[in-house]
């Protein structure tokens, strides 16, 4: 019991100084771009890419279908909209995952509210 209060004091001691830990923000889920379902914000810079090609996220220029946002055709197209996720997810992770490897500069991979905060549009 000694020892239990010998510790307890020091600890609480701690906790008064130091606060309990920051909460941590996290994104919410609401309509937007027309979507079926809510679906989180993401922020996307468009600076950030300027070295990539852009084809490998704008297959509309190459097929022809326009210019438009990805969420035009990825939100309101039935067979498109449950990949939706999935295919975002891959395509920003693994282009991040792979440029880190080489050790390049390069975006998030795992905390969600990087890309899930409101921001600059897809």
């Amino acid at each position: 019991m000694k020892l239990f209060l010998i510790l307890l004091i020091p600890l609480s001691i701690a906790l008064l100084i130091l606060g309990t830990p920051l909460p941590v923000e996290h994104p919410v889920k609401r309509h937007q771009w027309q979507s079926p379902e809510p679906i989180l914000p993401m922020t996307f810079a468009h600076l950030d890419h300027v070295g990539e090609n852009c084809l490998v996220c704008h297959h509309n220029y190459n097929d022809d279908t326009g210019n438009l946002l990805c969420m035009n055709c990825h939100v309101t197209n039935s067979d498109l909209w449950p990949l939706l996720e999935t295919q975002f997810h891959d395509l920003c992770r693994d282009c991040h995952e792979a440029k880190k490897l080489l050790n390049e500069e390069s975006g998030p991979t795992r905390a969600c509210i990087d890309c899930h905060l409101d921001g600059e549009l897809p």
